[in-house]
């Protein structure tokens, strides 16, 4: 997380330099579509990644739209990519891939958020993040799709990515409870071919996210 806030802190001292220098290019639209996106992750403090042994992984993605009051879900040649990239990673960091119906300790949801019209913010108040995600996917009660309550809506247009990682092992008044999330914003982010660059900078900002973490 502390990186992610760098990044916005860097592109604010950006802002301020070229408001002095009008006469220079603007680092900022002189961007890469790379250089563009970030990737903000966070975690539950008190979680102890170490004791999970097994995940499993939708098997689809849900895609979230303004045209839509709920999300739907899509298998699209992207969508097979990032479910092979995120269960990879899953896997380097010791953890091992199970069917759902085997009792996995963790469960991974992937979602595609298209804001070309809207946008999606969080303000959970002690640690954030969340998909479009959906209980009953993962046997528990009141299925259906959900969005967290703290979520809000704003206009933009740009495309999102969001990967959130739920606690099976360990339930909370039979409801799912997230462990870790990471959403992606900037150029490029719905490409196939950044995802496996993609996925892997949200992992390498979350060292402790490992069957075998110190």
């Amino acid at each position: 997380m502390k990186r992610t806030l760098f990044l916005f802190s860097a592109a604010a001292a950006v802002v301020a330099m070229v408001s002095f220098s009008s006469c220079r290019k603007d680092p900022l639209k002189d961007m890469t579509n790379e250089e563009s996106r970030i990737y903000i992750t966070n975690h539950d403090s008190t979680a102890n990644f170490t004791s999970y042994s097994t995940f499993s992984i939708v098997d689809s993605v849900a895609v979230l739209t303004r045209t839509s009051d709920s999300a739907k879900k899509e298998l699209t040649d992207y969508d097979k990519k990032l479910i092979a990239s995120v269960t990879t990673a899953m896997q380097q960091r010791g953890y091992t891939l199970v069917n759902k119906a085997a009792k996995p300790d963790l469960a991974v949801n992937l979602t595609r958020i298209d804001n070309s019209y809207t946008n999606i913010s969080w303000n959970p108040g002690w640690w954030g993040g969340g998909g479009y995600w959906d209980p009953g996917y993962w046997g528990y009660p009141g299925g259906g799709w959900y969005w967290p309550s703290y979520y809000t809506v704003y206009q933009v247009n740009e495309r999102q990515v969001a990967i959130d990682v739920f606690d099976l092992k360990n339930p909370k008044n039979n409801k799912l409870t997230a462990v870790w999330n990471s959403l992606w914003r900037g150029s490029g982010v719905w490409s196939i071919g950044n995802i496996d660059s993609m996925v892997q900078a949200s992992f390498a900002q979350s060292p402790y996210l490992s069957k075998t973490a110190n």
